[in-house]
């Protein structure tokens, strides 16, 4: 059912994109992205109203902490709903376009601007239940499904390709050009090898650094990973598909789709903050670090080498976690 719930999302989210690219067909198109975005705000804004209800009475058998994090993330989601209203205002759009390269009227850059407070809110709004270890033991220790994580790629493939406007407004061969998805050179994929090694080397001394100066707040993150990502994180499957699914839809996203009109700086910093297991913490410096790698692997080469970095770092970090005592 979770699985089914994540597809519907992303399939509406990126049916919208859709919508948006045939603006240039009819200006109806337009006003129907405008409205479908509007109708998605208040829905939002109504889930925050709904934890005002769930702060004044307890739901019973729920567990207070879990209760306490629904409740706080119904509340970011409603203030999302009323702060993604801000970019639909063409004066904030024509703003915006003075320090990004976009078009202000444009209707799939509204849609586009829209999502970002999205990601922003969910980030934040979902901290408080994939950080905490209290809290997802609260929910049965389960950890994310391997056919979760790649639904959640899927989708945001999805969106990516949807949002560059496939059979809309490209070809299949215009929206992989559009997105950086190209033949590498055996070159280009040595120096792909060579920067997840690089980053792997730099999360090793970094993990060290931290280890020595915040040993009990990298353990609180440690548990909490671990719970979040379950049995996954002991076998060469769940090694695979953390690797895969993180970089071929966090990829498609970030520096396919949103890289070129939002920058290296505004899509590395939507990067840090989808990655909620990590809270305000130091190991979203790290994170951060390697969005920005990540970013000027893709201008330096394409997006195909962006995924062999992502995939490779992921990868050898599941499997260095399991060395040791």
């Amino acid at each position: 059912m979770e699985i089914g719930f994540t597809l519907f999302i992303f399939v509406l989210l990126a049916m919208l994109l859709a919508v948006a690219n045939l603006e240039r067909q009819h200006v109806a198109f337009r006003w129907l992205t405008l409205l479908a975005l509007a109708s998605l705000n208040l829905l939002m804004i109504v889930f925050g109203l709904l934890s005002l209800a769930m702060a004044a009475t307890p739901m019973p058998g729920l567990p207070p902490e879990l209760g306490a994090a629904y409740a706080s993330l119904f509340r970011v989601v409603g203030l999302t709903g009323v702060l993604a209203f801000i970019p639909m205002i063409p004066a904030v759009r024509r703003l915006l376009a003075r320090w990004l390269p976009i078009d202000p009227n444009s209707a799939i850059v509204t849609a586009a601007l829209v999502y970002a407070i999205y990601l922003v809110g969910m980030g934040v709004g979902q901290q408080p239940l994939l950080s905490d270890a209290a809290v997802l033991e609260s929910l049965g220790g389960a950890g994310i499904e391997v056919a979760a994580l790649w639904a959640q790629a899927v989708g945001m493939m999805l969106i990516a390709v949807s949002g560059v406007g496939i059979f809309t407004r490209r070809t299949l061969r215009e929206t992989a050009d559009r997105l950086g998805l190209k033949w590498p050179t055996w070159r280009q994929i040595g120096f792909g090898v060579l920067v997840a090694a690089g980053l792997v080397a730099l999360q090793i001394l970094f993990s060290l650094a931290w280890q020595t100066l915040d040993p009990q707040g990298m353990q609180q993150i440690d548990e909490a990973s671990n719970l979040l990502l379950g049995d996954m994180t002991g076998s060469l499957l769940g090694a695979f598909t953390i690797g895969a699914a993180a970089a071929l839809g966090e990829e498609m996203v970030f520096r396919g789709a949103l890289l070129p009109p939002f920058r290296l700086g505004l899509t590395s910093v939507l990067f840090t903050i989808i990655h909620s297991q990590y809270r305000l913490s130091p190991a979203s410096l790290l994170i951060l670090a390697i969005a920005l790698v990540l970013g000027l692997v893709r201008y330096r080469t394409n997006l195909t080498i962006a995924i062999l970095v992502h995939f490779l770092y992921n990868v050898s970090s599941v499997l260095l976690a399991n060395v040791g005592p």
